[in-house]
């Protein structure tokens, strides 16, 4: 059995995602549709690029993964398929696919299913198609040229000095979790048995817990969330409300 996948922008309130399952069901009646979301902010590439490495890789081998937040639709941007050792990924070339490019090697197509495509519409008329005769077999007829430079998010990386390093809010989640760009992996190498000190926002949180319920006061705290990543938090509460913290703010460490 084969498994889709689908992330997009398109909300809830309006039948463009029922219009692509149709499609795909059309096509391979036999496949199972995962909705992953479809409350992505609009347009927003880096949050659907976020979500998609947070989820592709914990699928069966041969998933095909839909995303579909398409600000560029109908314009000079290629539709593309990615093709990895494990997954199959469809949706537009403007950066939503920069965690899998970077992750491994990668072969990215085109598509040619274009003749009968609404210039506003390719998440129904392109990439749904598409990954339904993909989800199928691995059908040459729908794929063109070869993409030798796909598009790739400027993602911003930690700037470390001697004392510590300024990183960035990437990401905050459902619960108001802010996830900076800060790896535990670089603060293990960096930063293992010091004191630490994070700055964000006016606050100043000392030192790091284990888990959510470790931070038992109402005022922000940091752990290292599922990712990996250095995550601000509040026990029962929203960070991102309480610090009133977006995505780009600067997050500073020093240590001693």
């Amino acid at each position: 059995m084969s498994i889709i996948t689908l992330c997009t922008d398109f909300g809830l309130s309006d039948s463009y995602a029922a219009a692509m399952k149709g499609v795909i069901l059309g096509i391979n009646p036999r496949t199972t549709i995962v909705d992953v979301t479809h409350t992505i902010p609009q347009h927003d590439i880096a949050a659907a690029a976020f979500i998609l490495n947070g989820y592709y890789s914990t699928f069966p081998k041969g998933t095909v993964h839909v995303v579909v937040v398409d600000p560029g639709v109908g314009g000079q941007r290629y539709d593309m398929v990615v093709r990895t050792h494990e997954y199959v990924f469809v949706g537009p070339d403007n950066g939503v696919f920069s965690p899998v490019l970077t992750e491994g090697p990668a072969a990215c197509y085109e598509i040619k299913i274009r003749h009968a495509a609404a210039p506003t519409f390719h998440g129904r008329d392109v990439f749904a198609p598409a990954a339904a005769r993909l989800s199928l077999k691995w059908d040459k007829s729908i794929l063109g040229g070869i993409i030798r430079t796909p598009r790739l998010l400027d993602v911003p990386k930690p700037i470390i000095s001697s004392r510590g390093m300024t990183g960035r809010i990437v990401h905050i989640d459902h619960f108001g979790n802010l996830i900076t760009n800060i790896s535990a992996r670089l603060l293990g190498t960096l930063a293992r048995n010091k004191t630490l000190e994070i700055f964000i926002k006016g606050a100043t949180i000392h030192g790091m817990h284990d888990t959510y319920e470790q931070c038992r006061t109402a005022a922000p705290c940091a752990v290292i969330d599922s990712f990996g990543l250095l995550e601000i938090a509040v026990n029962a509460g929203s960070a991102g409300e309480k610090l009133g913290a977006h995505r780009g703010d600067t997050v500073k460490i020093l240590w001693k």
